[in-house]
């Protein structure tokens, strides 16, 4: 008799990503392609505050029972402040919710991927110059992710965990100036190995210089 392996009966987990601009949910669905993670699911909540967000988030996640959810978003974008930010995250504890912020943008996490910053910057129109050097035709805008954009985070990619430990080293700068951490984008990344696994990138990657 022949024998045959058995079919994993093992299910994955899923893990919901919501944004709250499309730029970001953009940024993060080109993650999800190139990455190739099947199980992450990106959604734009359109929200402007960030107590719309979270509810967003976890409508969302109720609604198709998600295994983990996060509410991505800097905090230009729902006008919030790191105290903001600290109360969130403790209503989020009820919610089963995780938040992943940036201050004070998300240009801040493609910045990173670039260097670390010496010092606490506030305006996130001070990361535009450099990536603009570094990424031909750079714009931080929806039109740019949709044409010239469109390998933007397989540019980025080899240079993830970089990026990765320059987070947690301008952290450090950050706790210091305002007593928060300035992204909380390290843990999402971890979660996002845990619950999808690490990256295929067998494809070409395209790598700026």
């Amino acid at each position: 008799m022949d024998k045959r392996k058995k079919k994993s009966t093992e299910t994955r987990r899923t893990l919901l990503l919501v944004t709250a601009t499309e730029t970001e949910a953009l940024f993060f669905s080109q993650m999800r392609k190139d990455c190739r993670y099947g199980n992450l699911t990106v959604v734009n909540s359109g929200a402007k505050d960030l107590r719309r967000l979270i509810q967003f988030t976890s409508r969302e996640k109720n609604r198709n029972r998600y295994d983990v959810a996060y509410a991505l978003f800097g905090l230009d974008d729902v006008g919030a402040t790191i105290e903001d930010v600290r109360e969130a995250q403790e209503a989020c504890q009820g919610k089963r919710i995780s938040l992943c912020w940036f201050n004070p943008s998300f240009l801040l996490w493609l910045y990173l991927h670039l260097g670390k910053p010496q010092g606490f910057i506030a305006d996130a129109s001070a990361f535009e110059p450099q990536l603009k050097k570094a990424i031909e035709g750079f714009e931080w805008s929806e039109e740019y992710l949709l044409t010239d954009g469109l390998n933007l985070h397989m540019k980025l990619f080899p240079r993830h965990s970089v990026a990765d430990q320059n987070a947690r080293d301008y952290n450090r700068i950050a706790i210091q100036a305002t007593g928060e951490m300035a992204t909380s984008m390290p843990q999402l990344d971890k979660t996002i190995v845990e619950v999808c696994g690490q990256a295929d990138m067998s494809h070409n990657t395209k790598v700026f210089k």
